[in-house]
């Protein structure tokens, strides 16, 4: 091989290595993205207000070593920053407030959504706004609330724990031991929001002193205690936990609920810890359609007080769930409030008399069409307590 080929080849073979070499970085995941946590600020949750014709953003940001989980116990308290913007849509809201931010503002890890009550008439531009930033997530919990945000974002923790392990992040763990009504995550809002027939419960989260306090200082903590209910995207009012105590027991997600049994001298507490329940279409006139509600539950004694044979608790618990059934309907009848979703039943299951009775009409629920309710329990055991014969 003389000179000039050996150079050729060497030439080629050079090439061939750069080639390779160029191909090889291609598949190399690099840094080019990288994102140096101190230089972003991730905003966990948000409160959304409207005032004189203004939307007001409040954003809640926590510290990532209070999120952290470690083996030593925390000695002091985890803190929360709240900060406020005001602009003609929640978007130019969130970008005046970024004119102050010494980092860059981020929503990726946005995990509840708090919307007053004074903005809940615009629910749909509220979604809408929150729903057109890219990072929003679906997943993120929705409340609503009558008091002032900046009371609901800084709210007190047990144990000085992260402000994650609270009502507004976490409700789980306090469902499991009382239920109303379970969370409302935004895309089953918008979801809802838009079926037709549908009533949509909107948690109202509030706050309260009247349960807790540390050393001689009453702690001020976070409490479901109503729900603010819509029809479509129009806002009907708000109702109290007292006023609806029968939406409970049609709760999809039910996990437990204590209930008294007699009165008097001979009481017991039953735990209910399951509620099954069925709609069912009795009759249907072009005037008047008539519908049975059936409950079904499941429980056992808890605490006995005085002496009660297994039939008189049994009956106790099913007078009583009747008569909260009946009573949270009343209730809707008289607020024009669909709180049993009877319009949506109507809608998916007898869709002719839907379309025909219904639709396009100013339809409301009256004290006619929930003709029936009926409960039944089965009371599983006693636990140690020994009742009276005749069981």
């Amino acid at each position: 091989m003389n000179e000039s080929n050996r150079q050729g080849l060497m030439q080629k073979l050079k090439l061939v290595s750069a080639g390779t070499l160029a191909a090889a970085c291609l598949l190399l995941a690099g840094c080019w993205d990288e994102v140096n946590l101190q230089d972003v600020s991730y905003i966990s949750a948000i409160g959304v207000d409207y005032v004189n014709g203004e939307y007001h953003l409040y954003t809640q940001m926590i510290n990532f070593a209070a999120v952290a989980k470690t083996e030593s116990p925390q000695t002091h308290n985890q803190k929360t920053w709240v900060g406020k913007g005001k602009g003609d849509s929640v978007l130019l809201a969130f970008y005046n407030l970024s004119r102050s931010a010494y980092t860059t503002l981020n929503l990726e890890h946005l995990k509840a959504i708090v919307v007053h009550e004074r903005a809940l008439g615009k629910i749909a531009d509220v979604l809408d706004g929150l729903n057109r930033q890219r990072a929003s997530r679906y997943t993120s919990l929705l409340y609503g609330t009558d008091e002032e945000l900046e009371k609901v974002l800084t709210t007190e923790n047990f144990f000085d724990q992260s402000p994650l392990n609270s009502i507004l992040y976490l409700p789980d763990p306090h469902i499991k031991q009382y239920t109303f009504l379970k969370p409302l995550k935004m895309q089953n809002a918008v979801q809802l929001l838009r079926e037709p027939g549908m009533t949509t419960l909107m948690p109202a989260l509030n706050t309260t002193k009247k349960y807790w306090q540390h050393g001689k200082k009453k702690m001020n903590t976070q409490l479901i205690d109503g729900v603010f209910v819509f029809k479509n995207f129009q806002y009907q009012g708000f109702a109290s936990e007292k006023d609806l105590l029968g939406v409970r027991w049609l709760d999809e997600a039910f996990q437990k609920v204590f209930i008294k049994a007699g009165g008097g001298p001979n009481e017991a507490t039953v735990s209910i810890t399951k509620s099954k329940f069925r709609i069912q279409m009795k009759s249907a006139s072009p005037d008047q359609a008539s519908l049975r509600l059936t409950i079904s539950l499941t429980g056992h004694v808890i605490e006995l007080d005085g002496q009660m044979t297994e039939s008189e608790i049994v009956s106790s618990i099913q007078t009583r769930v009747k008569e909260e059934i009946e009573s949270t309907y009343r209730y809707g009848v008289g607020k024009g409030m669909d709180v049993f979703q009877l319009q949506h039943y109507l809608y998916r299951y007898h869709h002719g008399y839907w379309k025909q009775h219904v639709k396009g009409k100013e339809w409301k629920p009256d004290k006619d069409l929930l003709a029936e309710v009926e409960v039944h329990l089965d009371l599983t055991d006693t636990g140690k307590f020994d009742l009276e014969s005749g069981t």
